[in-house]
């Protein structure tokens, strides 16, 4: 709607009551002063007119007080009323919340104005997507498809039978069956392969690639074939080939799988 209509409408609205009633005490006092032939009359009737004129003005002005403290309550009602719904929403967001994994310090929240109840579910949805995010990243799990894990059975086959050892972190479904994957995959290159077995050595170890141990790392034998295997069919193993102990001859590798990050 132009502007200037607008305007003109909010004007009418304004003063619409009030033009009757000018209209009416105009009309009044002409005739007060018209009609009555004696001039004691006449003052007296225009007296009239005007005193009730004051007083149909007083009611009007009290009529539009009432009027604006009536809107305005109105407008106050129906704001509380828009937060009071977005703060049940937003309490909504906050169960939906607690069902997820944490992943940072919950967002403050404040209700005290629509703009503030706006910004506080804005953040509550911003904190659910990322826990969204994160457990959509928990819950994929390490694997090698049958074809890569045929190719590197075949790649491993050519290099004769070596002993490997598969351990996995304790209490991790995920890591003990991308370990008895790989426990396959060698048994099918014909290598002597054990497990997979549960290892605390390594406790709260995360990482997403194989870790491979040897007794020795300036002998590292078959480690650096795997290594090679690993590498050339691109699945993920730490860096390095690390000394331990645990491990009592030369010969023998052991690769584990500690828990997903």
């Amino acid at each position: 709607m132009p502007a200037p209509l607008t305007a003109l409408l909010d004007a009418a609205v304004r003063w619409g009551p009030a033009v009757p009633a000018a209209v009416g005490f105009a009309i009044a006092l002409i005739e007060a002063v018209v009609l009555p032939r004696r001039l004691w009359a006449k003052g007296a009737w225009v007296v009239a007119v005007l005193a009730c004129g004051v007083l149909a003005s007083a009611d009007l002005n009290v009529q539009r007080h009432r009027a604006r403290i009536a809107a305005k309550a109105a407008n106050q009602t129906e704001v509380s009323d828009e937060i009071a719904a977005l703060h049940g929403l937003w309490s909504q967001w906050d169960a939906l919340s607690q069902t997820l994994p944490p992943v940072d310090k919950p967002p403050a929240a404040s209700f005290d104005t629509a703009k503030d109840a706006l910004a506080s579910l804005s953040a509550q949805v911003a904190q659910i997507n990322r826990q969204i995010n994160a457990l959509r990243d928990q819950s994929q799990v390490r694997s090698i498809d049958d074809l890569m894990a045929a190719k590197l059975a075949d790649y491993l086959h050519q290099f004769g039978s070596f002993p490997v050892v598969v351990s996995c972190a304790p209490s991790d479904v995920e890591a003990y069956d991308y370990a008895n994957q790989l426990v396959n995959i060698l048994r099918a290159a014909g290598w002597d392969a054990h497990g997979p077995e549960i290892s605390a050595a390594r406790p709260g170890a995360v990482a997403m690639g194989v870790s491979v141990f040897v007794r020795d790392p300036r002998s590292p034998g078959a480690a650096k074939i795997l290594l090679d295997g690993f590498t050339r069919f691109n699945i993920p193993f730490q860096s390095g080939i690390t000394a331990s102990e645990a491990i009592l001859d030369n010969a023998t590798v052991e690769l584990f799988v500690a828990r997903k990050p």
